[in-house]
């Protein structure tokens, strides 16, 4: 389980965590599976010091601890031993009491001050520094620091002080000379002691304030908010001076409290500490001070990333001054004098000496560090080239955006793949340029093209208003169409009546000639009679001789008018053949015209029906010739907006 997680959704690649950390390379930037740009972590080469967690303002980062662990522990019975470090009573400012209360109310078995493992701790630096005359050291209570050391400069472990933290120092105390068989757990503001732990195998738990308090609120469990009586004490006696370990120089003053001629030099703060290290390495050894006392937090371990609670310079200040003063006043008390009042020693020193040993306090370091290999100068050129830089003023920019101290070492980072070229503002500046050249180039084409969409759609416009003109045209049009066809219409319908009667008045004279014929018929039968009649009469006549000339002149006149009746009779024949012929061709052509005349109104029906739709249709294209307008001119403003957009740009 990594101490420091992060959770790369809310990383929006700021660098934020890349400039704070004193381990560049602990930081791998990247893009994550939608293209976005994201710091991940190494942990090989994290050190641990919460300085990214602290600059983080999106909570990518947090950190893993054993408060859940722990109290699941004691709940349970299990016999475990809390340490507090004196950054308690600044992390829970007057109730502190309250909560170490809490603590053994629910299952903890003993607990201890840190302070007296930091009066260890500062009995074995006087000690070591006594035996080993000229030695240069770095102090060690900060884990984050020695984290630093064992990762990154393995050349300074051989100046690393083998003497154990104050916390180390109290568990061995715990466990070597009080005898206690238990499990510990360390209350700490610390992130990096969880790693100190488990490397030196003395503590089981880092319950850091933080997740402490974390607890207390997600459970609701309430602690007096004013400082009342609380019946706790420690177990055992607590420390003097060691309470004020927490404080920038905490383990400097300590030392000069008992040896005032040792020389130390402290430093505090991740933006000045490791730059300060750096230096240390390169130093040469006769102007380096005995004591290096270095802490990772700029306000000390009252400030410690874990702490819990915003830092407030003077009132911290108080608060440490308060415990300084009344530290100082019980070690006082504390002192041997002889018989002038002079101080000989110092009793819990003497008793130190008498009850301990320095071997037992002393730690053994292994390198954690990793050679990244060398980077050669034709990589770090390279890097340059893809970063664009080629002038020895774009090599030097060093803006510091990407998060590093100088662009060379952002060219490294490239060079060793933990870094991006999007990361770097020049190469950014340098593309969003000749993105921009690029742009301008696109805005002169819109503008054009916006010109000439403005002219079709000005044409749309005259379209429209032609169309939209037409289109009341032909709705007029279509009603008078309407009433012309229903005059039309009626006009049909008078004449299908006026064939009606003519069919009804042929269809009489048909009948009439039929008559006639029977009339002609009867006529044709008299003079074939009186053509017999007559014919008989000539016979007779002939047999009269002389005396019946006369009537022959009758049969024969007879005769004659048989021959003309039967004549008419057969032109009668005729013309009423013809006037039948005609009738019938009248009768079909009427027929036909009745025929005609209904199609025709069904036609004009027909077209009734598409004029009125004709007449609907306009009044559509009218609506969507409107509908249309509007359009263009919604299209018109969005041309201007762009323009304007374009043109601004």
């Amino acid at each position: 389980m990594e101490i420091i997680n992060i959770d790369l959704s809310k990383c929006v690649g700021c660098n934020s965590c890349v400039r704070v950390c004193p381990a560049p390379a602990a930081n791998v930037a990247g893009y994550d599976k939608n293209g976005k740009m994201v710091i991940d972590i190494d942990g090989d080469k994290c050190i641990k010091c919460g300085a990214c967690i602290k600059a983080c303002g999106h909570g990518a980062r947090t950190f893993q601890d054993d408060t859940e662990r722990f109290i699941k522990d004691i709940k349970n019975g299990k016999n475990v031993v809390v340490i507090t470090a004196p950054a308690v009573k600044i992390a829970f400012d007057g109730n502190w009491r309250h909560v170490l209360q809490w603590l053994r109310n629910n299952g903890v078995k003993e607990i201890f001050d840190v302070s007296l493992g930091a009066d260890i701790c500062t009995w074995g630096h006087i000690k070591y520094l006594k035996e080993n005359k000229g030695k240069k050291i770095i102090s060690q209570p900060c884990a984050a620091i020695v984290n630093y050391i064992l990762q990154h400069k393995p050349k300074l472990i051989n100046n690393l002080s083998p003497i154990h933290s104050p916390m180390l120092c109290l568990a061995i105390y715990i466990k070597k000379y009080l005898g206690r068989n238990c499990s510990i757990a360390a209350l700490s503001p610390c992130i990096a002691k969880k790693e100190e732990f488990q490397e030196t195998g003395y503590i089981d738990y880092n319950v850091t304030f933080k997740h402490l308090k974390d607890y207390f609120e997600e459970n609701n469990i309430a602690l007096p908010k004013i400082k009342v009586f609380s019946e706790f004490e420690f177990d055992a006696k607590p420390g003097f001076v060691g309470a004020i370990y927490p404080k920038p120089g905490g383990l400097k003053e300590n030392i000069l409290l008992h040896t005032p001629d040792i020389h130390i030099v402290n430093s505090e703060g991740v933006g000045k500490v490791y730059r300060e290290i750096d230096d240390y390495k390169d130093a040469d050894s006769f102007i380096l001070p005995d004591v290096f006392d270095v802490l990772n937090c700029e306000f000390g371990c009252n400030d410690g990333p874990a702490i819990g609670q915003e830092y407030k310079s003077f009132k911290m200040e108080a608060i440490m001054r308060d415990v300084k003063e009344y530290t100082i006043n019980k070690r006082n008390s504390s002192v041997i004098v002889d018989e002038n009042g002079d101080k000989l020693e110092d009793e819990q020193f003497r008793m130190f000496d008498e009850k301990l040993n320095l071997e037992d306090f002393k730690r053994k370091y292994t390198s954690k560090y990793k050679d990244k290999g060398t980077i050669s100068n034709s990589k770090i050129e390279e890097a340059f080239k893809i970063l664009g830089k080629t002038t020895p003023l774009e090599k030097s920019f060093d803006c510091h955006a990407c998060g590093y101290k100088s662009c060379h070492e952002m060219a490294e980072a490239i060079a060793l793949g933990i870094n991006v070229p999007d990361n770097c503002y020049q190469y950014i500046m340098e593309k969003v340029n000749k993105e921009t050249s690029r742009v301008e180039q696109i805005n002169i084409s819109v503008i054009g093209m916006t010109e000439e969409l403005r002219k079709v759609i000005d044409v749309l416009n005259h379209s429209v208003d032609d169309t939209q003109k037409d289109s009341e045209k032909i709705g007029q049009l279509g009603q008078k169409g309407i009433e012309d066809m229903i005059i039309v219409s009626e006009y049909m319908k008078e004449l299908i009546n006026l064939g009606d009667k003519i069919y009804s008045n042929i269809e009489g004279i048909s009948k009439n000639a039929k008559n006639y014929k029977k009339i002609t018929d009867g006529v044709e039968e008299i003079a074939q009679n009186i053509n017999l009649l007559s014919f008989n009469a000539s016979i007779e006549a002939a047999r009269a001789g002389e005396s019946g000339k006369g009537f022959a002149v009758i049969a024969n006149s007879i005769r004659e008018l048989s021959e003309n009746s039967r004549k008419s009779v057969q032109n009668a024949n005729t013309n009423n053949k013809n006037i039948n012929e005609s009738i019938t061709y009248i009768n079909e052509i009427i027929n036909n015209f009745n025929e005609k005349i209904k199609n025709l109104i069904g036609v004009v029906d027909s077209t009734i029906t598409h004029v009125k739709d004709t007449s609907e249709n306009s009044k559509l294209i009218k609506e969507s010739m409107t509908n249309v307008r509007g359009l263009s001119d919604k299209v018109n403003k969005l041309i201007e907006k762009t323009k304007d957009i374009l043109q601004s740009n």
